[in-house]
């Protein structure tokens, strides 16, 4: 009896490997829309790959393909089982990178994308604590202005940036709102002004981040739209440069009120604008419909909390 039971649970395990066998079989069909072709990509001989798709034809008792002339074509029937078939397989690998998870304790690594590099001193602590709840799992940081691209072509499996429209690719997840406020050192002109105006700014000297920069790109767009000039004497990504800039009087700078909050105040002054509030949405963004581990839940979870507290 105990036999029994063995061979028929082999049984099932086999007849399951089977299925799956020829949804793989099917999708490489309908991907190609040639026999030959797909059972070169597949790396199993034609008559082999026909014969599949003639046994599963006749399991669900329905023509898949129309074999009509020199191209096939798929049926309604086709059309609507190549659509349960990825749905399935897509399940099944999800199942699968779940498990292997599991196996392997939390073992690999997360690359997150940070558009805005002054972001990373205030993600610090959570990355620790993160590390402690999931040692085996190594963290990489990417500085980069394109994070969307990056993300796009799996180069970090997060990102932090400014928004910039929607994509349908991609799941974006509003942080918060980064208003924007000029930066002054204690003894320049503008330091003791409850607020300012955009045209009392035309001719300042600015030190900015790089074109390329999402606040960059925010705040040129918000001069240029406005009617306003917008000229720089430095632009570099280093923050600490654009701050000596501005402390020795060279220049001044707008950035977040944020990162404004967590200044020097015997060093430097802020300075609201007037004439509507420049600002930008802070988001979180990932690639939708990938695999989502624990540990990048946990991430998603963790940055979440530390980036979405209201700016100062």
């Amino acid at each position: 009896m105990t036999f029994s039971c063995n061979h028929s649970g082999d049984s099932r395990r086999e007849r399951r490997k089977t299925e799956i066998r020829q949804l793989q079989y099917f999708i490489a069909v309908c991907e190609e829309l040639h026999f030959t072709k797909a059972s070169e990509k597949i790396g199993i001989s034609q008559p082999t790959l026909s014969l599949q798709i003639k046994a599963l034809e006749e399991e669900l008792g329905m023509t898949l393909f129309d074999r009509a002339g020199k191209k096939i074509k798929m049926t309604d029937a086709g059309k609507l089982l190549l659509q349960h078939s990825a749905h399935a397989l897509k399940d099944l690998q999800q199942a699968k990178a779940s498990i292997e998870e599991l196996r392997t304790e939390q073992r690999g690594s997360l690359r997150i994308g940070i558009a805005l590099p002054e972001l990373e001193e205030p993600l610090q602590e959570m990355l620790i604590h993160f590390h402690q709840s999931f040692p085996r799992v190594s963290l990489h940081i990417h500085p980069s202005l394109d994070v969307t691209e990056q993300l796009l072509d799996n180069r970090v499996d997060v990102g932090i940036t400014l928004h910039s429209g929607t994509d349908e690719r991609l799941v974006q997840l509003p942080l918060r709102t980064e208003n924007y406020c000029l930066v002054v050192p204690v003894e320049h002109v503008f330091s003791n002004r409850p607020s300012i105006t955009l045209d009392e700014l035309r001719h300042v000297p600015w030190a900015m981040q790089s074109e390329c920069h999402p606040g960059r790109k925010l705040i040129e767009k918000y001069f240029r739209d406005c009617g306003y000039p917008f000229a720089t004497v430095l632009e570099t990504n280093s923050l600490p440069s654009i701050l000596r800039w501005v402390q020795d009087g060279l220049a001044v700078t707008l950035q977040t009120e944020s990162l404004a909050a967590e200044l020097d105040r015997s060093q430097f002054c802020t300075v609201p604008i007037l004439c509507g509030v420049l600002q930008g949405q802070l988001e979180l963004i990932y690639r939708s419909g990938r695999y989502q581990g624990e540990a990048l839940k946990q991430l998603i979870e963790k940055i979440q909390a530390v980036l979405t507290v209201r700016s100062n």
